[in-house]
């Protein structure tokens, strides 16, 4: 160990035996791990962030709204259905043209 790694190592022991870290949200509780093997690593970080304040990102965003448009569709009555296959069918769409200007 390097004399910063030294320095913070004392440091980070020494809060602890002060108690810094006891009332820390999840104390106590498993960790929920990120795979994060399919997102390139300069995105890593703003993935993070987005999922960490609740947001999405809108590709997510969009197969969310298809995937709850498709429940939808599997319990709606038969005059309604046209409608929601429309919408399944234009977020499709804009999910698909997202996707094809990522891989730019």
């Amino acid at each position: 160990m390097n004399g910063i790694s030294r320095i913070i190592e004392r440091n980070i022991k020494k809060a602890i035996a002060q108690g810094a870290f006891d009332d820390l949200p999840g104390k106590g509780k498993a960790q929920q791990l990120v795979d994060l093997r399919f997102i390139p690593p300069e995105q890593r970080a703003a993935f993070l962030a987005l999922r960490n304040s609740g947001s999405l990102p809108p590709e997510m965003e969009l197969r969310k709204e298809i995937a709850s448009l498709e429940e939808q569709l599997q319990l709606a009555k038969e005059e309604v259905k046209p409608g929601i296959i429309k919408a399944i069918t234009e977020k499709k769409m804009f999910y698909d043209i997202l996707m094809e200007r990522r891989k730019r």
